[in-house]
């Protein structure tokens, strides 16, 4: 079985944090709806290309609760999609201080967690992925290559001083050495948060490996100390730990489209996933506007040219416009 998922998990008042892409305040109906309309175009497209896979929705909310958002019915939509709702609670939550950003970012230890109490076989494969990516191609190589390696990672390009949410790579060392008893043989790499790839046997290892590491860093944050802030800093040492893994480079790319910043290059498009974490409110958003009003032909189309990769042809309004032109890029250097 190939398993191809997203999450969203809608914060409530006491949990609300801050998600830089998007802002203050994801207890708020508004906040929320920028990532349904992700997980929406996730599902829209991946189903349209990969078929055959189980597709599944992770949440805090059951399908009876799914709203409509600029009247799509998404508890109708999701069910004419066939794409499975779990409803699992966030139980790996951080304590109120631990980080400003992200507090929900550790449900996916939950999902993890839910995979392996089910009885799939340990052949099945599993694609965990942020809402902002965009999948544009059969994923049938990348799971042919998952079953291969048993995990697949994503490392990220950082210096070893570069401050990483909050710690270097450096500080990761630190950190390794002080849980492994021994210092690592090479400064350790930071691995995307944004995908995670694997099989039920290794699923079980980071099961097993997460509860004791939580521990630790709990008690560092009470005792001031550096730690993981965020699950990606949590993963990659749980990749270190397991120590055998392939990348997964080949098929997924963070890219960054904001007139601020650019990492697209023209090969970029023939990855047949692209994360995207600054088109949550311009290209994403513009689908997601096609999808609403019934319009299906941006399917089957050059997906590109909405999403800027590599280069954008269509704009969700004026303002989305506006802040491509040259002028507005002249302003921000």
């Amino acid at each position: 079985m190939n398993c191809i998922s997203t999450w969203i998990y809608l914060d409530s008042p006491t949990e609300s944090s801050e998600y830089p892409q998007v802002g203050k305040g994801s207890h708020l109906h508004d906040f929320q709806k920028v990532y349904w309309r992700c997980v929406a175009v996730f599902f829209a497209l991946s189903k349209q290309h990969n078929p055959e896979s189980r597709h599944v929705l992770f949440s805090n909310k059951k399908a009876e609760e799914l709203p409509v958002v600029d009247g799509l019915d998404l508890k109708q939509f999701l069910r004419e999609k066939e794409v499975e709702i779990v409803t699992i609670p966030l139980t790996w939550q951080t304590p109120e201080g631990y980080f400003g950003k992200w507090r929900n970012q550790f449900y996916i230890f939950d999902i993890l967690q839910f995979i392996e109490n089910q009885k799939f076989s340990d052949t099945s494969a599993f694609l965990v992925l942020d809402s902002d990516c965009v999948i544009h191609a059969s994923l049938e190589p990348l799971f042919a290559e998952i079953r291969k390696e048993g995990l697949l990672v994503l490392p990220m390009p950082y210096g070893e001083d570069f401050d990483i949410n909050g710690i270097t790579r450096k500080d990761m060392k630190r950190m390794y050495t002080e849980l492994d008893g021994k210092a690592p043989d090479t400064l350790p790499l930071y691995y995307g948060g944004e995908v995670f790839a694997a099989t039920l046997p290794v699923i079980r290892q980071i099961n097993a490996l997460a509860p004791d590491v939580w521990n630790n860093m709990l008690e560092r944050h009470r005792n001031g100390q550096v730690k993981f802030n965020e699950e990606a800093h949590f993963l990659s040492y749980c990749y270190h730990k397991i120590g055998k893994f392939g990348l997964i480079d080949r098929f997924i790319k963070r890219i960054w489209t904001s007139p601020k910043y650019s990492n697209v290059h023209p090969e970029d498009a023939q990855l047949p996933i692209w994360h995207l974490p600054s088109e949550k409110t311009g290209g994403i958003a513009l689908l997601f506007k096609y999808l609403a009003s019934g319009n299906r032909r941006w399917m089957d189309a050059n997906l590109g040219k909405y999403l800027g990769v590599p280069k954008r042809k269509k704009y969700l309004n004026l303002k989305h416009f506006l802040k491509h032109t040259w002028v507005y890029k002249s302003l921000m250097n």
